[in-house]
């Protein structure tokens, strides 16, 4: 630590970014911007002005890349964000691919919960206070290359024709273009985030954006020979079904029920405070979602969404929320009322239907995405390493970026589980 200084002028030209909420949105840039002798892009801001085009490139069923799911974000976006479409197209291919760019305003000092892993040491405490103080200087207008609110490469999509590399190049050069005009609106841009790539092929180093990791994404895969949850119980060791047993034991006297979007609506503030409770506790986290983002989410993904409560003598304690893409279930976001999660092991219970939902859907596997490891690995989850990609704009900045990262990108040891026979 003491090898490097991170003095506050390093960071000055990035807190004098204007908020993105402030900014008002000017109507819809769709003009056609050459990138090379054959390719132009368009930019919208609105997912409603390109559907058909969109549907024709993205992949089919995968829900992440629908236009629904793109749609309730507008309709509450995390933390005010803003979204930019673009579409990539040939004059004699039409449209060959698309981009999907988050523009946030990221606060690391909000981000990051410097208090998570503390021991409770003097020096301890005081680490935490030099890394709060490091993270409050760095506030940057930040285009993202896929999707904050889900685990996965979500950024962009081609015909299988075009190669990783030109993949690549179109998406860095759309961004190129893309700055100037977000420029015109009040957002400067200070730097750019690629999200979730399973590996490094995508960036050479010569790219000049720095790799680096939060925690693995986990995921559970459902054995073709599961067709009920007691196949799955089977498969346990002794221990892990005695644990399953006890807290299938512990949550009997809860309610569960799919609710419906109308219900949704109902208890809109009882899942909010369930889901703020849990998102606190993570130790890095970029948004907040809106109070209202569940509802407009069933409104639109319809019966690929479900929201399953947990009630005690009525109450709602807690909610999880899983949405089916392609052949997999994922494990969207989740709450629980921390005064009974040790009383009816709300949480534990929440992956244990999580897996046998999955069973029921016959998907090839469910994905637990990051956070809580360990506990996922007890009931069967296997850890996949993806990568995220950062580069600032100020080369002055960008070059203590590895060292920043590796100073206040939270660590935690964890230990696999393997549950099965």
């Amino acid at each position: 630590m003491s090898s490097i200084s991170f003095g506050s002028s390093i960071f000055d030209v990035l807190s004098k970014s204007t908020d993105i909420s402030s900014v008002a949105v000017s109507q819809d840039q769709s003009f056609l911007f050459p990138i090379d002798d054959s390719v132009s892009v368009q930019f919208y801001k609105s997912i409603d002005l390109i559907v058909d085009r969109w549907q024709t490139v993205v992949p089919k069923n995968n829900t992440f890349f629908g236009t629904a799911f793109l749609k309730a974000l507008e309709l509450a976006p995390p933390s005010d964000a803003q979204y930019r479409y673009a579409l990539f197209s040939t004059e004699e291919q039409g449209d060959i691919g698309i981009g999907y760019y988050q523009i946030k305003t990221i606060r690391l000092d909000e981000s990051i919960r410097f208090d998570k892993d503390i021991s409770g040491s003097k020096a301890s405490r005081m680490l935490a206070r030099v890394k709060k103080s490091v993270a409050s200087r760095f506030r940057a207008h930040t285009l993202v290359v896929g999707n904050l609110t889900l685990t996965g490469n979500y950024g962009m999509s081609f015909r299988d024709y075009i190669t990783v590399k030109k993949k690549f190049s179109l998406v860095e050069q759309s961004l190129e273009i893309l700055k100037p005009q977000l420029r015109k609106e009040g957002i400067k841009v200070r730097g750019v985030m690629y999200k979730d790539f399973l590996d490094n092929h995508l960036m050479s180093e010569e790219s000049g954006y720095t790799k680096f990791s939060v925690q693995p994404t986990m995921k559970v895969d459902i054995r073709s020979e599961w067709k009920t949850i007691e196949d799955y119980v089977s498969a346990l060791k002794s221990k892990y079904r005695v644990r399953m047993r006890r807290a299938r034991k512990k949550a009997i006297d809860i309610q569960k029920r799919v609710l419906s979007v109308s219900e949704i609506d109902s208890y809109k503030n009882e899942i909010f405070r369930l889901y703020r409770y849990v998102s606190d506790q993570a130790g890095f986290n970029l948004f907040i979602l809106k109070y209202n983002y569940f509802y407009h989410l069933k409104d639109q993904l319809g019966d690929k969404l479900s929201v399953t409560g947990y009630f005690l003598e009525d109450k709602m304690v807690g909610f999880y929320t899983s949405i089916l893409s392609q052949d997999a279930l994922d494990a969207h976001f989740l709450g629980y009322d921390h005064n009974y999660n040790g009383s009816h092991q709300l949480y534990l219970n929440m992956l244990y239907d999580l897996v046998e939902e999955g069973i029921k859907q016959s998907v090839s596997h469910v994905d637990m995405s990051r956070t809580a490891l360990e506990i996922k690995s007890s009931v069967g989850a296997t850890q996949t390493n993806l990568n995220l990609y950062i580069k600032l704009s100020s080369k002055a900045i960008d070059r203590y970026t590895p060292k920043l990262l590796d100073f206040l990108t939270p660590k935690k040891e964890w230990k696999a589980r393997n549950p099965f026979k």
